[in-house]
C-alpha cells in the first residue's frame, strides 16, 4: 500500500494556483511552492507551504484518510510614495482579488486525481510585513485537502 504524500498534494495544489493566478492579466507575479526570503521586487506574490497532517484513525475501509493541511499566502507590496498608479486603495483592491481567485479555483476544483477533497479550512487572516526590507499587505489562506492510501 502506497501512503499518501502532502509533499506531492502540494506540488499539485501550486501547479493548480500557477495556472489560475500568474499570467497575463491574472493577479499574481509569481508562485512559490515553498517560504521564501526575497521576492526580487515581484508583487503579488502567492506561496503555499506545508502546515500539517492528521491521519483519520476513524477510516473503515482498507485505505487511510490522511487531512494535510497547508497555508496560502499572498503578499502584495504596499503602496509607494510618489507612485501614483499604486495606491493603498490599489493594494487592498488586489488582496481581496486574490483571496477570491484562490477561493473560486478551490471550489471549482473539489475533487482532482491528486486528492479526494480540497477546501478553505476557516477565516483567513490579514497583516502587514516586511520581506526583504519591503512592505507587504499579507494574507494567510488555510486550507485542508484529504488524501487516500493507495
Amino acid at each position: 500500500m502506497a501512503t499518501a504524500n502532502r509533499e506531492t498534494g502540494r506540488d499539485a495544489l501550486v501547479s493548480l494556483l500557477t495556472t489560475a493566478l500568474v499570467g497575463t492579466g491574472k493577479p499574481a507575479q509569481a508562485i512559490y511552492g515553498y517560504l521564501v526570503g526575497d521576492f526580487d521586487s515581484q508583487s503579488p506574490v502567492v506561496i503555499v507551504a506545508s502546515d500539517s497532517t492528521e491521519e483519520d484513525q476513524r477510516t473503515t475501509s482498507t485505505r487511510k484518510e490522511n487531512n494535510f493541511y497547508f497555508n496560502i499566502h499572498t503578499f502584495t507590496v504596499f503602496a509607494q510614495k510618489n507612485d501614483a498608479n499604486w495606491t493603498e486603495a490599489h493594494v487592498e483592491d488586489r488582496l481581496d482579488l486574490l483571496e477570491k481567485t484562490i477561493r473560486e479555483t478551490i471550489s471549482d476544483n473539489r475533487s482532482t486525481v491528486n486528492w479526494s477533497f480540497i477546501e478553505i479550512d476557516g477565516r483567513t487572516t490579514v497583516d502587514n510585513v516586511l520581506v526583504a526590507g519591503e512592505e507587504y499587505r499579507h494574507e494567510v489562506i488555510p486550507v485542508r485537502m484529504v488524501v487516500y492510501d493507495n
